[in-house]
C-alpha cells in the first residue's frame, strides 16, 4: 500500500485541514479498518461532494464500522444520489449500521425513504432513529405509524414519536398526545407538551394547563412554552 502504511491520525488530520480529498479517499479504499473509519469521518466533516462515489463505495465494506461511518459521513454532506443507497443499507444484517443509514436518510429530506423507514418501526434497535427521520422527512404517510408508536411500553421510543410528531403537525395525533400529559413517564409528558406546542392547535391549551398542577418544574415550564406556542401559532391566523 505504499504510503498507507503506518498511516497515522496526525497525517489525517492534515490531509482533511488541506482538504486533500483525493488522498482521503485512496485511505478510504485501501487504509486498515481504524484508518478507514478515520478517513469516513473526515470527508463526513468536509462536506465535499466529490467524496460521494467512494463513500457509497465504503457502504459495501466488509467492515461494519467503516459501513456506519461512511452512512453518517453521506448524511453530512447531503447528496441525493446517496438515499438509494443508504434505503439499501436499511438490509444490512448489522443494527448499528442500519441506525446510522436511517439518520443519515433523515438529513437527506428525500420521501422515496419514508416507506422503508416505516418498516423499521419494527426493529427495536433502530425504532427511535427511524421515528426521528420520519419526522424530520415530515410526510404525513407516518403519522398513524408513529401514534401507534405512542402505546409502545418504551419510553425513549415514545419520545422520539412525539418529537417526530410534533415536527409533522398533523392534526390527527393531538388527542394521543393530549392522553400522554398524564403519563407516568416525566420525560413522555414533557415530549407530548413539545409535541402539542409545535402542532399549535388550540385544543391543547385546557389540557395542558390542567395538567401544570403538581407537576416539576421542568415541566411546568415546557407546558408554559407550549401554550406560548399554541398562542402565538392562533394570533397569526
Amino acid at each position: 500500500m505504499g504510503f498507507l502504511d503506518g498511516i497515522r491520525n496526525k497525517d489525517l488530520e492534515k490531509l482533511e485541514k488541506d482538504r486533500n480529498i483525493n488522498v482521503i479517499l485512496k485511505i478510504l479504499k485501501n487504509g486498515d479498518e481504524n484508518t478507514r473509519c478515520d478517513a469516513a469521518r473526515a470527508l463526513g466533516r468536509l462536506k465535499d461532494k466529490k467524496a460521494v462515489t467512494g463513500l457509497l463505495e465504503s457502504l459495501k465494506d466488509e467492515s461494519g464500522d467503516v459501513r456506519w461511518n461512511s452512512a453518517s459521513a453521506l448524511g453530512r454532506i447531503r447528496d441525493k444520489r446517496a438515499v438509494k443507497p443508504l434505503i439499501n443499507t436499511l438490509k444490512h444484517d448489522k443494527w448499528y449500521v442500519k441506525v446510522h443509514a436511517a439518520d443519515s436518510l433523515g438529513m437527506l429530506g428525500d420521501i422515496s425513504a419514508v416507506e422503508p423507514l416505516i418498516g423499521e418501526l419494527n426493529s427495536e434497535k433502530v425504532r427511535n432513529h427511524a421515528a426521528l427521520a420520519l419526522g424530520k422527512l415530515g410526510d404525513d404517510r407516518a403519522v398513524k405509524y408513529l401514534i401507534n408508536a405512542l402505546k409502545v411500553d418504551d419510553f425513549t421510543y415514545r419520545t422520539a414519536a412525539e418529537e417526530a410528531l410534533g415536527i409533522i403537525g398533523d392534526v390527527s395525533a393531538v388527542e394521543p398526545l393530549i392522553k400522554l400529559l398524564n403519563d407516568n413517564d416525566v420525560s413522555v409528558k414533557r415530549h407530548a407538551a413539545g409535541a402539542l406546542g409545535k402542532i399549535g392547535d388550540e385544543k391543547a391549551i385546557k389540557p395542558l394547563l390542567d395538567a401544570q398542577k403538581n407537576e416539576k418544574w421542568y415541566v411546568r415550564l415546557q407546558i408554559e412554552e407550549a401554550v406560548k406556542d399554541i398562542q402565538s401559532k392562533e394570533s397569526e391566523k
